[in-house]
């Protein structure tokens, strides 16, 4: 079966089930320390799919690795994915959930990356109009990348426009070699 189509129903159960307990943002932060933690560690992501593993093992290593005094949902949760053989799924199912998340509270993910940093103001002001025009909440983040070698590269949601120095110069190196295989 499709990973993708199990994980968003996984997400969705799992919303459904917070929203009737009043965890679903408690859970939503959880998810975000689960999906950071099994990135960083992909030999942990690889342990929790072993069947060498037993569920049991798993649960607790789940419940100790994001923390303690987990939500009764995010309990919840692990039991079923552990019963149901799952844990191979955890990350696109957090990541699932977080999305289902943001699309119902009206949340959009804005990443800015400049080649030097920017003033508080500046960044407000940014993440302000990204929230007038999105109409809702905005969870920005901010990184400083030296290597664009200037301008900036600013993603909402999906949409991502490269105004970097490296990006224009890629934009023409690909013209460029375009225009020189079509004279040969």
């Amino acid at each position: 079966m499709d990973e993708g189509l199990i994980s968003r129903r996984y997400a969705k159960a799992l919303f459904e089930h917070a929203v009737s307990i009043g965890e679903e943002t408690l859970l939503y932060q959880r998810m975000q320390i689960l999906e950071a933690l099994l990135r960083r560690m992909p030999e942990f992501r690889r342990g929790l799919a072993s069947p060498m593993i037993s569920s049991k093992t798993k649960r607790e290593l789940l419940i100790n690795a994001t923390g303690k005094n987990a939500e009764r949902s995010y309990l919840d949760f692990i039991d079923l994915v552990s019963a149901n053989h799952r844990t191979d799924a955890l990350l696109m199912i957090a990541l699932s959930y977080q999305a289902h998340y943001r699309r119902v509270k009206h949340i959009s993910v804005v990443h800015l990356i400049s080649a030097s940093s920017l003033t508080n103001t500046a960044i407000a002001r940014i993440k302000s109009l990204a929230e007038k025009k999105t109409r809702g909440k905005v969870e920005f983040s901010n990184k400083i990348d030296p290597e664009i070698d200037g301008g900036f590269i600013f993603q909402i949601n999906d949409l991502r426009i490269d105004a970097s120095v490296r990006g224009q110069l890629e934009r023409i190196s690909r013209r460029l070699a375009q225009i020189n295989k079509s004279i040969i």
